[in-house]
């Protein structure tokens, strides 16, 4: 498993609420290490342990009720290996958790309150309604609130934070790969966007005013996500939004449109910059070739460190448990 199968997962259909979590993708050298260590012992004719990692059980109904909580429902013909996958993952979680407690890092109780805050925010839904609605427990979907950011902060510490990119290795890339910067015409833009035609004539009527600074309306009365950020959508080319974006394209810079209707709501943007088709330059492109070469070296330090802590850890593994509960 790489860091770009790391992925936001929810306890509802289509992602509502966005908690960190793995996917099941394994590598088939990955299952075939896990496959074959030795049957986790049998507790009683009820109770199973299905793994053990450092010692520490995952009890088959700790799995099912994980296994429900992550919402995944299979093909009856996939379901027995989906559930292996969704095992593998969770020993790794596990792994992933012991190895930040030995490490003493902490997650206190107002850094997840503020974590479910940020959701509420970013959804506007009410997280508990959502979670009883979805027959989930709010204190064990806290809980896991709890282990994702505990696994965040060793990640960010075992891996992204000794990452390092020298300029003449952003240099190379560029040399080498000049096709990737030819660019179409493109357009930075901010947005304010509101639930009602009434409200954004409201806000409409404040940015006449002569001092009105959109990005700082964007922040104060946006409902979408940047709103955070000044309303910031960045660049973007014709046919990478909406239609209704498109009306963008005609304006002049530093232009403010009219009242936009979308699915989304009502819409108001400023046309920020455009920049014409061509090839970036260096300094254009050193941001983005950054990110990339970091997300390269990311992957393969996050590999090895991944290795290595299987290594150091002990586990069985009792995939008969999962055969055997028809579950």
């Amino acid at each position: 498993m790489n860091r770009s199968q790391l992925q936001y997962y929810t306890i509802a259909p289509a992602l509502l609420l966005g908690l960190l979590f793995f996917s099941c993708t394994k590598r088939e050298e990955e299952k075939a290490n896990i496959a074959a260590t030795p049957a986790a012992p049998t507790v009683s004719s009820n109770v199973r342990i299905v793994a053990t990692v450092s010692g520490d059980p995952i009890t088959l109904a700790e799995f099912q009720e994980r296994f429900a909580r992550a919402g995944i429902k299979p093909e009856h013909e996939a379901e027995l290996e989906v559930k292996r996958e969704f095992l593998n993952h969770l020993i790794e979680r596990k792994m992933m958790l012991l190895e930040a407690q030995r490490k003493r890092i902490k997650v206190g109780l107002p850094e997840i309150n503020a974590r479910i805050d940020a959701l509420r925010t970013e959804h506007g839904k009410d997280v508990k309604e959502e979670l009883a609605s979805l027959g989930i427990d709010f204190e064990k979907w806290k809980s896991d609130i709890w282990e994702d950011m505990m696994i965040e902060r060793l990640i960010t510490r075992e891996v992204n934070r000794r990452i390092t990119v020298s300029q003449a290795e952003v240099r190379r890339y560029y040399q080498a790969n000049t096709q990737e910067f030819e660019k179409p015409e493109q357009v930075r833009v901010r947005q304010i966007v509101v639930a009602t035609e009434e409200d954004a004539k409201k806000v409409m009527g404040l940015l006449q005013a002569p001092d009105a600074d959109f990005a700082a309306m964007a922040r104060a009365h946006s409902i979408a996500p940047e709103a955070e950020k000044g309303g910031d959508l960045g660049y973007f080319a014709l046919g990478d939004m909406p239609p209704e974006f498109n009306v963008v394209f005609s304006l002049p810079k530093h232009g403010v449109s009219g009242i936009v209707k979308s699915p989304y709501g009502f819409h108001i943007f400023k046309l920020e910059d455009k920049r014409k088709a061509g090839r970036l330059t260096l300094d254009e492109a050193s941001k983005e070739i950054i990110e990339k070469i970091r997300h390269e070296k990311g992957d393969i330090r996050y590999q090895q460190w991944l290795t290595e802590l299987r290594l150091r850890t002990k586990f069985e593994v009792n995939y008969q448990a999962l055969e055997q509960s028809g579950s």
